[in-house]
């Protein structure tokens, strides 16, 4: 099989430092972190159930101020039936394809299109919901 050859034309990042390449970059030359305690987060009892109080928390707020707001990338309705990380893998290809200028028209080149998403942990809040949802409808044998 031959050897393709791919390029990198566009980014886009949703991250513990904020929403955009532009925002995460200045944040990251400003030597920020991400890495936040979660028992100041809201809804504060959305993670006291966790042993960690620490966490990379992607930052709600705005396109504006470099948070994350669903309504800022996905149309009304979706953010109730999409879980947050494919929220955010919508978002993030959709800012590498404008990073990138690319706009596929033809069927070949939307088939020539490529992205590739990496995500750290993935579904963790629906994991989370899911198994407190577990925990407190399993009783245990006796």
């Amino acid at each position: 099989m031959p050897i393709r050859r791919v390029v990198v034309t566009g980014l886009g990042a949703i991250t513990p430092l904020g929403v955009g390449v532009r925002s995460i970059w200045n944040r990251l030359l400003a030597s920020e972190c991400g890495i936040v305690s979660v028992a100041n987060q809201e809804p504060a009892q959305h993670w006291e159930d966790l042993p960690s109080t620490v966490a990379g928390v992607v930052p709600s707020g705005g396109k504006e101020n470099g948070g994350w707001h669903a309504s800022d990338w996905l149309v009304r309705g979706d953010e109730r039936r999409m879980a947050k990380f494919a929220q955010y893998s919508i978002a993030a290809t959709e800012m590498a394809l404008k990073d990138a200028g690319w706009r596929p028209q033809t069927q070949e080149a939307k088939e020539m299109t490529g992205v590739c998403l990496g995500s750290g942990i993935g579904n963790l809040e629906e994991l989370y919901n899911t198994s407190l949802s577990f925990n407190n409808s399993v009783s245990p044998i006796n």
